[in-house]
C-alpha cells in the first residue's frame, strides 16, 4: 500500500487536489472509496470555512459535517449522525472488495489530538487499497504521523510548483512497484521452487534453462511498466528472496540473478523497448549463464582457474593427438551458444509479450508449494556459523581441488596450492556469512528511510506473494496501470 500526505494550510486546495486524483483515477476505469470535506464560502481572511460537508466517493453521498462554533476548541461542532454514518462506512470496508484508491479529508488539529478521524484509521487500513491519499494540516505532519503510527510514503505540498504532477506520476510509479513485486516474487518464487528441483538432480544445462527462463520473465515483466528500466528491480528481488532460503546454495543464484536483471536493463535502457533490446539482453544474459561459473570460480581462487583448466584442456588435446584449443576459446564458443539459444527464446517472448503462455504463467504466479522462507534472520556469530557450514559442502571445495590437484600437477610449488585453498576459504567465509546475514525486514526500512518507496513496496508485495499470506495470487495485467 501506497500512503500519500497532501500538505496544505486551511483553504490552500487540497481538497481540490484530492478531487482531481479521484476523477483522473476514475477516469482510468478504477474505483475510488474515501470522502471529502466540502468547504462552505469563506468570508475574507477568515481561518476556516463556517460549514463542512462530506462527500463520499463512491456514490457522491453529501451530508453535513461540522458547524463553525467559536465558543469550542477546536471552534467547530460535529455532526453526531455524520460520525455515525462514517463508522458504519468504515465497518463496511473490510468486507468489500478492496478499492483501487481510498482518500480521506483531512487530517487536522482534532486528528492530532487523537479524536475526529484518527477512530477510522485502523478499519481504513484493513481495508488494504492501493494507495491511499490523505490531506493533511500543514505543520501537524509529524503529530498526525506519530498519533497514527504511521509514516507517509510520500509527502507533497500542496503549495509546490508540480504538485499535481508529483500526485499523479506517484500513483503512476506505484502501479509499475506493484506489478514488480508481483513479477519479482513469481521470478524469486519459480527459483525456490523448479529451480532447487532442477539443481538438486544436477540436471544439465540447467543453468541455461533457468536463465532462459528469467530473461522471459522480465520481458513479460517490462511490457506492463511505464518505465521499462524498474524491470532490474524484478532480478534484483528474485535474487534476494534467494537469500531467505534456508537450504541449499544462495550465493551462486543470487549473483546470477542479479547480473541477468542488469545486463537485460542494460540493454533496454541502450536499445530501447523493442526486439533489438530484449534480443541483446537475452544474448547477454545467455553468455552470462556459460561463464557464471568460471566467473565465480575466478572469485575464489582468482587467475589460477584460468591457468589451471587451460593446463588441463591443452594435455587432453595432446592425449588425443587434436589441435590445440585454449580454455577461454571454449568458453567463448560456448557462450555464443548460449548467448544465441536465450536470445532467440527472449525474441519469442517479446513478441508474445501481450500475454503469457499458460504453462509459465501457472509455473511463476501459482502460490509455489513447498516453498520456505527463513522467518528471520541469523545473528552475527549465527551467520558465520552458517558461513562455516556452507564452506564445508563438498561441493563448494569439489571444483577448488580440481585446480588444487592441476596447479600441483603441472609443477607449480606447494606453496602456491596452499593460497589457492586459504583463499577460497576467506572468501568463501566472507561471501556466506554477508549472505546468510541479509535481514529482509531491514532492507525494506533502509529502503523507506532512504525515500526508495517505490522498491520497498515492491519488495513487501514479493514476501506476501511467496509466502502465500495474500491466497491466490492476482492475474497480473498485461498493460501498463494508470495512464502517464
Amino acid at each position: 500500500m501506497l500512503t500519500i500526505g497532501v500538505l496544505g494550510n486551511v483553504g490552500s486546495g487540497k481538497t481540490a487536489l484530492l478531487q482531481k486524483l479521484a476523477n483522473w483515477w476514475q477516469t482510468q476505469g478504477r474505483q475510488v472509496e474515501g470522502f471529502l470535506a466540502i468547504a462552505g464560502v469563506r468570508a475574507p481572511g477568515a481561518a476556516g470555512a463556517p460549514r463542512y460537508d462530506l462527500e463520499m466517493l463512491n456514490g457522491g453521498k453529501r451530508f453535513s459535517y461540522a458547524v463553525r462554533d467559536e465558543s469550542l476548541h477546536p471552534p467547530y461542532r460535529f455532526d453526531e449522525t455524520a460520525a455515525s454514518t462514517l463508522n458504519l462506512w468504515a465497518d463496511g470496508l473490510e468486507r468489500g472488495k478492496a478499492p483501487s484508491l481510498m482518500i480521506i479529508d483531512e487530517f487536522g488539529p482534532v486528528e492530532a489530538d487523537g479524536g475526529g478521524h484518527v477512530s477510522l484509521w485502523s478499519r481504513i487500513l484493513g481495508a488494504k487499497p492501493e494507495v491511499l491519499a490523505v490531506a493533511v494540516r500543514k505543520g501537524l505532519e509529524g503529530a498526525i504521523q506519530t498519533r497514527l503510527g504511521t509514516q507517509f510514503d510520500v509527502l507533497i505540498d500542496v503549495d509546490s510548483p508540480g504538485a499535481w504532477e508529483s500526485l499523479r506520476q506517484a500513483c503512476v510509479a506505484h502501479s509499475d512497484w506493484m506489478r514488480i513485486g508481483l513479477y519479482g516474487g513469481g521470478a524469486g518464487g519459480f527459483e525456490a521452487s523448479v529451480g532447487a528441483i532442477l539443481h538438486g538432480v544436477r540436471m544439465p544445462l540447467r543453468g541455461l534453462f533457468m536463465a532462459s527462463t528469467q530473461s522471459a520473465i522480465m520481458t513479460y515483466a517490462a511490457h506492463g511498466l511505464g518505465h521499462r528500466r524498474r524491470v532490474v528491480w524484478v532480478a534484483f528481488i528474485a535474487a534476494s528472496l534467494k537469500a531467505l532460503s534456508p537450504t541449499g546454495d544462495r550465493l551462486r543464484p543470487m549473483l546470477a540473478i542479479t547480473l541477468q536483471g542488469l545486463l537485460f536493463g542494460g540493454s533496454i535502457t541502450l536499445a530501447g523497448w523493442n526486439i533489438v533490446g530484449a534480443a541483446m539482453g537475452g544474448f547477454l544474459i545467455g553468455v552470462w549463464s556459460a561463464i557464471q561459473g568460471v566467473a565465480l570460480q575466478y572469485l575464489f581462487v582468482g587467475s589460477n582457474v584460468i591457468r589451471a583448466y587451460d593446463s588441463a584442456i591443452q594435455w587432453i588435446a595432446k592425449q588425443l593427438s587434436v589441435g590445440s584449443l585454449g580454455f577461454l576459446a571454449l568458453v567463448f564458443g560456448w557462450s555464443l551458444v548460449c548467448g544465441a539459444v536465450t536470445s532467440g527464446l527472449t525474441v519469442l517472448a517479446w513478441k508474445r509479450r501481450e500475454k503469457m503462455p499458460a504453462r509459465l504463467h501457472d509455473a511463476v504466479f501459482k502460490t509455489p508449494k513447498g516453498v520456505i522462507l527463513d522467518p528471520k534472520p541469523a545473528s552475527a556469530s549465527g551467520a558465520m556459523r552458517r558461513g562455516v557450514k556452507d564452506i564445508l559442502r563438498p561441493l563448494f571445495w569439489m571444483p577448488v581441488l580440481i585446480v588444487v590437484g592441476i596447479t600441483i600437477a603441472t609443477g607449480s610449488p606447494l606453496e602456491s596450492a596452499l593460497w589457492i585453498i586459504v583463499r577460497a576459504a576467506a572468501v568463501g567465509f566472507v561471501l556466506f556469512s554477508a549472505v546468510r546475514a541479509f535481514d529482509m525486514h531491514r532492507f525494506i526500512q533502509w529502503l523507506k528511510h532512504r525515500g526508495y518507496w517505490g522498491p520497498a513496496l515492491a519488495y513487501e508485495r514479493a514476501v506476501v506473494r511467496i509466502r502465500g499470506e495474500a491466497g491466490t495470487s492476482p492475474k497480473p495485467k498485461t498493460g501498463p496501470g494508470p495512464s502517464e
